[in-house]
């Protein structure tokens, strides 16, 4: 029987507000698609705060970061070829966009939007890269307006600092998912006359060697109530110029912050002039979508730079191309279990142990189910 009539194992959302393995339809790539055998996920929160909080019908298939095999190709496909390994971000059951998720078996994904996994990097690996990696490039190069090594991007609207020594740019939280890609590509900056910038960033002390090996010149502690004043005690002076999902150390800042979660910013303790830029990742899909009960359209710079960065990721390393990606992947944390156990184990460890009646403070001394820090979940298909 061909994968046309027959059904495939997917996480979706259902009327209980959580999410449950279902059989749904194999999905058939339309021109310019590519369909791919799912090989690993990694979980992001939004994945668990959508399957409880459901802004669409019970039925969507959830999940955001995919990786697998080019499984077959739409007509008009010419960059991809089945059995390449690659991997993809879909927007899933986040918004009423009727476009399904990837923890699935199989997911469809447009074939300038998808990343080439060099030889040396795992399907476990690669799965962690594309939501979080992205979001950290469009905070950069196009809410705090950066120039970028992306050819599509407009020119610097907003002026660079007024000083002589690099730009300085606050990265709050680190050691997130999203704080690791963004020390990465921040570190890769250069001003005019090719210096690099300025990267500091905030973490638990355990993981500060990790965030100084990425790139960070700088770790304080976040718990720390005085790490504000040591920032401006280290900086002379100076200032931070930009910063990053900033939302503790307002005084430090310089005129933009990129904020990355819209409802849990604070504006009361930010100095009247300094600018939240607010944005979804999903905007880089380049379709109109709803989210947070907000329409975001389609946005042709936004889905450029998604074009663009996944080419470059897919480009490898400069030094090994075949082998390895620009920037390093998540540490992952591997989960036992496969498709059944993401929102039983991995919801219930993003925030969402209320999914199956699970106490979320209850003491677990299994391995994979210690709080999550400097790591990605991963589940196998």
């Amino acid at each position: 029987m061909s994968n046309e009539t027959q059904a495939m194992r997917a996480l979706v959302t259902d009327a209980e507000k959580h999410a449950v393995v279902r059989l749904v339809p194999v999905p058939q790539p339309g021109p310019h698609e590519i369909r791919i055998k799912v090989h690993s996920i990694a979980l992001n929160p939004v994945d668990a705060l959508y399957a409880i909080h459901q802004v669409d019908k019970p039925g969507r298939v959830v999940g955001s970061d995919v990786a697998g095999t080019v499984d077959q190709a739409g007509d008009s496909v010419a960059r991809w070829k089945v059995g390449d390994r690659v991997a993809g971000l879909l927007q899933g059951a986040t918004s009423g966009n009727p476009r399904p998720g990837g923890f699935a078996t199989y997911a469809l994904l447009e074939e300038d939007l998808a990343i080439r996994i060099p030889d040396d990097v795992s399907f476990d690996e690669a799965a962690t890269i594309p939501l979080c990696a992205l979001t950290a490039a469009q905070a950069l190069f196009i809410r705090l307006e950066i120039p970028s090594p992306f050819p599509t991007i407009p020119a610097l609207t907003f002026p660079p600092p007024n000083k002589t020594s690099p730009p300085t740019i606050l990265i709050y939280s680190g050691a997130t998912s999203l704080g690791l890609f963004t020390i990465q590509l921040a570190k890769l900056l250069r001003t005019p006359i090719g210096e690099p910038y300025n990267v500091i960033t905030t973490s638990s002390p355990k993981n500060f060697d990790k965030l100084r090996k990425l790139g960070a010149d700088k770790v304080y502690d976040y718990r720390d109530p005085a790490w504000p004043d040591q920032v401006k005690k280290d900086l002379s002076g100076g200032g931070i110029d930009y910063a990053v999902d900033c939302i503790k150390a307002p005084e430090s800042g310089r005129k933009r912050i990129a904020v990355i979660r819209k409802v849990a910013w604070n504006k009361e303790r930010v100095r009247e002039d300094v600018t939240p830029l607010y944005g979804a990742v999903w905007a880089g899909l380049g379709h109109e979508v709803v989210y947070n009960s907000e329409t975001m359209p389609t946005s042709p710079e936004w889905r450029a730079l998604t074009v663009d960065f996944f080419q470059w990721l897919s480009y490898g390393s400069p030094g090994n191309p075949r082998v390895k990606f620009p920037i390093e992947p998540n540490p992952v944390r591997l989960m036992p279990g496969g498709l059944e156990r993401v929102s039983i184990d991995g919801f219930y460890l993003l925030g969402g142990g209320d999914i199956h009646g699970r106490d979320q403070g209850e003491a677990n001394q299994e391995d994979h189910l210690k709080p999550i820090s400097g790591e990605k979940l991963v589940y196998r298909l």
